[in-house]
Order: C-alpha cells, then sequence, then structure tokens
C-alpha cells in the first residue's frame, strides 16, 4: 500500500529512484517549463519491458500482462485501452519518449504490484520494500550562538565535512524523506537548513549566517539524534554545554568523521531500529482548543499529558517515540499525519481534552468512522490509496488498540470512562497505523480543570497506556 501525500514544490535537475539495495539517478528534462522523464526507463524500474512497439507519433510497451499506449504530444494514455489523462502531452526528445512527473502516481500504480512510496511534487520514489526514516529540527539558543537538533525516525549514521562556507551532514543508513526541504528558522546565526539528494546521497546542508563561524557536531540516542550546535567565532569549547571541541570550521575544513550510531566509527553496525510509537498533542499555536474556568487551555494540558506518556514509553527501551509537535506549534492536520506515516508506527495516539459531561475525571478512546462510506467497490488493498482512505485498512488493529487503552483506563481509581467508541475524528483519518484519539475530561468553561492537571493523575495515564502497548502488542 503507498499513501499518496499532500503535494509540495521545490525543483532539482535530478529524479533520485530508491530501490531496496540500490538507488539511480534519473535526469529531469524540462520541456515547454514542464519536467518530463524517460518512460522506457521508469517502466524497466518497476517491472521488465517485455515487448515495445513504436508506429510513427505512437509507442506500445508491454510491462508484464499490461499493455501501455502513448502517443506524441498527447495528453491521453491507455493502459490494456483504458483511456487516462496526464497533466502534460507526451514528449518525444533526443529519440526517447517523455512523461510528465504525474505518470508516476497516476500511471505507474497500474502497471506494477511492487510497493510504491512516493509524494506528488518530490523528486524521489521509493519502490520495493524501502522504508525510508524522516526527521525534524528544532532549535534553541545559546549564549554565543545555535544549537540545532535533528530528530531521526530511524537511526542513521553522519558525515560531516565543510563546503563552500557551508556544513554538509552527508546520512548514511536507511533513505530519508524528508517532511520539508527547506526548514525556515528566522535565526541570528543560521541563514538556512535544507535536505538534498540530488545525487543519491541523503543529506543536511546548514548555512551560517557568516563563514568563519564554528561548527560542533554531536550524534545521541543510538544515532537517531542529531546535534549541531553553530557559534560564534569568539565561544570557546569551555562556553559550550556540553564542552565538544569543533570538528570543522568553515574558515579551516579538515574532513569530518564519520559518526557512528554512539559516536564511535561508522563502521561499527548499529543495533536494528525500535518499533516506532507516534504521540499527537492536539491543537497548539493559535488553537487553544477548549478551556477550563481556571484558565487551563486544551492545547496545554495535553501537551503535559503527552510528555509523561513520551518519558514512560521511552523508559521501557521497547519504543522509540515521536512526537507530532514540540512546544506550542500548531501542524496542520497533513503535517501531522505524514509524520506518523513516514515513521511506520505501531501505534498513533492523538490526545485531547474536552467537555464530557458533569463527571469528572472521565476519559474517552476513539476509532475512527468515517463521515461516509466509501466507494462501492473500493479497495483499500491497493497500491496507492487516496489519502483519505489511509485509515481504512487499519481498522481492526485501532478497535483492538483503544479496547486495551480503555481496558487499563478502567483500572485507575476514579477515573470514569465508556467503552471504546466510533467518531469522525479528522485527525485519524489519514493515519496509516493503528490509530486512536483519547479524550480527557471534563473540561469546560463551567468547570476547573481540577485533578486533568494534577503530575499523579498525569502519572497514572501514562502508566495505563504503557501497559495497554504491551497489552496489543503482545508483550513484543
Amino acid at each position: 500500500m503507498i499513501i499518496i501525500w499532500p503535494a509540495r514544490q521545490l525543483r532539482s535537475d535530478n529524479f533520485v529512484v530508491y530501490l531496496p539495495n540500490a538507488h539511480q539517478v534519473v535526469p529531469l528534462e524540462s520541456i515547454d517549463h514542464v519536467e518530463y522523464l524517460p518512460v522506457l526507463r521508469l517502466l524497466n524500474l518497476v517491472g521488465t519491458v517485455s515487448g515495445l512497439e513504436e508506429k510513427g507519433n505512437s509507442m506500445k510497451v508491454w510491462l508484464g500482462s499490461n499493455q501501455l499506449e502513448l502517443r506524441r504530444d498527447d495528453k491521453k494514455v491507455r493502459i490494456n485501452r483504458a483511456p487516462l489523462k496526464l497533466a502534460s502531452p507526451v514528449r518525444v526528445s533526443n529519440g526517447q519518449w517523455m512523461a510528465p512527473l504525474n505518470f508516476i502516481d497516476l500511471v505507474l500504480p497500474r502497471l506494477t504490484s511492487q510497493h510504491l512510496e512516493y509524494r506528488p511534487g518530490d523528486q524521489r520514489i521509493f519502490i520495493g520494500d524501502v522504508r525510508p526514516a524522516t526527521f525534524s529540527v528544532t532549535r534553541a539558543t545559546l549564549p554565543n550562538g545555535t544549537r540545532l537538533t535533528f530528530q531521526f525516525s530511524d537511526a542513521v549514521t553522519i558525515h560531516t565535512t565543510s563546503s563552500n562556507g557551508k556544513w554538509v551532514a552527508a546520512l548514511g543508513g536507511p533513505p530519508v524523506e524528508p517532511l520539508e526541504q527547506v526548514f525556515k528558522l528566522n535565526d541570528a546565526n543560521v541563514s538556512q537548513v535544507r535536505f538534498d539528494d540530488e545525487d543519491g546521497v541523503p543529506k543536511i546542508i546548514i548555512t551560517p549566517v557568516q563563514s568563519s563561524m564554528n561548527f560542533y557536531p554531536s550524534v545521541e540516542d543510538q544515532g537517531r539524534q542529531f546535534q549541531a550546535e553553530i557559534m560564534q567565532p569568539t565561544a570557546t569549547a569551555s562556553q559550550i554545554q556540553g564542552g565538544a571541541a569543533p570538528v570543522t570550521s568553515a574558515s579551516s575544513p579538515p574532513p569530518g568523521p564519520t559518526v557512528g550510531a554512539s559516536g564511535g566509527p561508522a563502521s561499527t553496525p548499529a543495533p536494528a531500529p525500535l518499533p516506532a510509537v507516534v504521540l499527537d498533542a492536539g491543537h497548539g499555536g493559535p488553537d487553544s482548543g477548549a478551556r477550563s474556568r481556571n484558565g487551563l487551555a486544551e492545547k496545554d494540558l495535553v501537551a503535559q499529558v503527552v510528555e509523561r506518556v513520551r518519558s514512560a514509553i521511552a523508559a521501557t527501551n521497547r519504543y522509540h517515540v515521536i512526537l507530532t509537535r514540540n512546544g506550542d506549534a500548531d501542524p496542520s492536520f497533513d503535517e501531522r499525519d505524514s509524520t506518523a506515516n513516514l515513521a511506520h508506527p505501531v501505534a498513533f495516539l492523538s490526545f485531547h481534552a474536552g467537555n464530557l459531561g458533569g463527571q469528572s475525571p472521565r476519559v474517552m478512546v476513539y476509532t475512527y468512522e468515517a463521515s461516509a462510506p466509501f466507494p462501492p467497490g473500493a479497495d483499500t488493498k491497493q497500491i496507492f490509496l487516496p489519502w483519505d482512505w489511509a485509515q481504512a485498512s487499519h481498522l481492526d488493529r485501532s478497535r483492538q488498540l483503544a479496547s486495551a487503552i480503555a481496558q487499563q483506563m478502567s483500572r485507575i481509581s476514579g477515573l470514569s470512562g465508556t467503552n471504546p467508541d466510533q467518531a469522525p475524528v479528522r485527525q485519524l483519518r489519514s493515519v496509516s497505523a493503528p490509530a486512536v484519539a483519547i479524550e480527557l475530561g471534563s473540561m469546560s468553561p463551567e468547570l476547573d480543570a481540577g485533578v486533568l492537571s494534577t503530575p499523579d493523575f498525569q502519572q497514572q495515564i501514562a502508566a495505563a497506556i504503557v501497559q495497554a502497548l504491551a497489552a496489543f502488542r503482545g508483550g513484543a
């Protein structure tokens, strides 16, 4: 199954194809301001072309039992005589048949049974048994510089170098699918952070505001966290938290070391990655959500709860925990779901608080219920799956997860709850994993937050979720 991600725009000159044991770089060609890829090369990457027939302005290609027909300067293509319409016409350039980028998500899934992962607008596709890692970045201000923290969904190795006044961190290990190509930080010391894999090597490129600044990298959490401290040239190692000596600087760039998962040589194999659990604290930023009589906002309450849940799950050493939002950010529904889907989690938990009546504390656990039935004949096991259908093939496991959580919550003294329920929770709709929403209550202008905001209650909620995950996964 593949999720069709929300489209985004950022162009390069190459298209990268990631395969299970290799990658290929395919040049993009711009024709009439539209980017094209060679058709036959794409087809041979997802299967084997068994037949080819060219006649004047048309071409027929056989891929397995499928027949693809194209005509020069025509947007219409046919698969087994069924017509499909591309965004731009097929072209022929230097003897090669060329198709626009939306050939990938419109045509390829109808010609192959291989797993495909592609986000419209990107310059990369993952074919076959390839599970890309993703990462987020946060910024902290230091007395004499800036610390950037990159959190990866899977363990990677880092090789740092300096080039043209920029610092480059080449990422070894699994292929990487960034949530964004360019991260806007609005920082006094860092002018830009961007991701680049145009040559097939995933890289994070950090551009400082001035070339004389120093760079102090470190790797933590068994290769899942990379920190880069960008310091003013007057700073010394003793002024930097942790006291790390600089590895490289823009003015004097020795080759950076390859850093392994624990800071050692890259040849040291990293341990098998832990399964991911994604925690989603609802609301954030200008969206405060519900508010209690004593002024506590829902966004702040659920952030507190999520932090306790995160800490409790991480303490088991059985899972890698990923958050959809940090601090007071307000990611969109699609951004939160993209974070989850790129991590391929074993569970997605979305936390909320609201008015659940006069009895408090109370908890409700929801799984997704579609507001409208899927179209007749809809196949939720297909290779490409519409974004709105992502949760459909996980509903059974989602209900099992909800039951496990409700059962553990029922053991908390004084906590009122009911059996798991279903609701059209927007945040769950596009999650391609077992997913539930957990709502705490009651939280309303008529009631104080009361016990909901106490550390003891929140810790009991966290402990119940840890036990529920163990039961849901059979102690795995």
